[in-house]
């Protein structure tokens, strides 16, 4: 930390940002993100193994996938099953092949292939009780409550931007909403980079997750800034010098926050179910996104922001100073 200067590297940090978000958007537009089985669509197929095509169940199958591809249909994952009895937990001896399909593939042509899958084992297995369904609004719910709290975070973080510009000055506010509007892209393109599973909306929400903490750790350092201004020995300091001690002062503050957090996340993440799991884990990211942002981004942008304010702040007090000079000479000559 002795010859690290924050508020300086700001091309480099510029450089990072440009690339990530560039190369995510592009992959974002080209494969969209990789959303978890659970949070697509899904074709099942039950059939009883024992009684109807016993020994053809890989026929089925391969008739199943041919029916797949004919609609232009690839499935991302395929589970099979044996339902087993409420009362005794025993086998019932139905089976049940459940298809995978990404969340943006046409409703329209999962219903198709079902159709022709239908058809097909009609003609093939004229004795066996073949049922195929589609479904594609399972986790309807949780996945409005994720697109909600997407909305919730964006306002939060509205919000807090106002409460920055006011209490510690228009260039906190602009740095904070600069380092927003990056997290938001930084994050979105970094779940389309690194492909990991995510629940439909969950990018949104993870953005915005990312903002707001990032603003939360940003606050700590204007906080600390605004303490240290009043201080006399940072009037003769230059903004990239009275940027980097207020940041050297509040670091340990802002990770002592941030760490903890990180670990919870982490330690629910490992112990937590698949689904969890999946949630916890991934919502690293956006706190790991938020610490870049907030210690190292945000402050390079406020320098030369301070700077202008700082140089507008002088001018006009200046300014007044020749103002209450000139009607004190006025008012003298008047006396006189």
């Amino acid at each position: 930390m002795s010859k690290f200067r924050f508020g300086k590297g700001l091309p480099v940090y510029a450089v990072i940002s440009a690339v990530v978000i560039i190369a995510g958007l592009i992959l974002c537009i080209l494969l969209n993100f990789n959303y978890t089985s659970s949070a697509g669509r899904r074709v099942e197929v039950t059939y009883d193994a024992v009684v109807s095509i016993a020994e053809k169940e890989d026929e089925l199958d391969s008739m199943c996938e041919s029916a797949f591809r004919e609609n232009g249909l690839s499935y991302s994952s395929k589970q099979t099953g044996v339902e087993l009895d409420s009362q005794s937990l025993g086998e019932t001896g139905v089976k049940a092949i459940v298809y995978n399909f990404s969340q943006n593939v046409s409703e329209n042509a999962l219903k198709n292939a079902a159709e022709t899958i239908r058809t097909r084992a009609a003609g093939n297995y004229a004795d066996a009780e073949i049922n195929v369904s589609v479904h594609s609004a399972e986790g309807t719910q949780f996945y409005e409550a994720i697109w909600r709290g997407a909305i919730a975070l964006a306002v939060a973080a509205i919000v807090a931007l106002v409460y920055i510009g006011i209490r510690y000055g228009v260039a906190c506010a602009l740095a904070g909403l600069i380092a927003v509007l990056n997290d938001v892209l930084f994050t979105i393109g970094l779940f389309a980079i690194v492909r990991i599973p995510v629940y439909a909306y969950a990018p949104l929400l993870f953005a915005g997750l990312a903002a707001v903490l990032s603003l939360i750790f940003w606050t700590i350092q204007c906080f600390k800034l605004k303490e240290n201004s009043k201080d006399p020995s940072y009037e003769n300091l230059s903004s990239a010098d009275a940027v980097d001690k207020s940041c050297r002062s509040s670091f340990k503050s802002v990770l002592l926050l941030a760490v903890p957090v990180f670990a919870a996340f982490a330690v629910i993440g490992l112990a937590a179910a698949a689904g969890t799991r999946l949630f916890f884990l991934s919502a690293l990211i956006p706190i790991a996104v938020a610490l870049y942002s907030s210690l190292l981004l945000a402050p390079t942008v406020l320098v030369p922001l301070k700077a202008k304010f700082d140089r507008l702040k002088a001018s006009r007090k200046r300014y007044t100073g020749k103002q209450k000079a000139s009607a004190e000479e006025k008012a003298a000559a008047e006396q006189s």
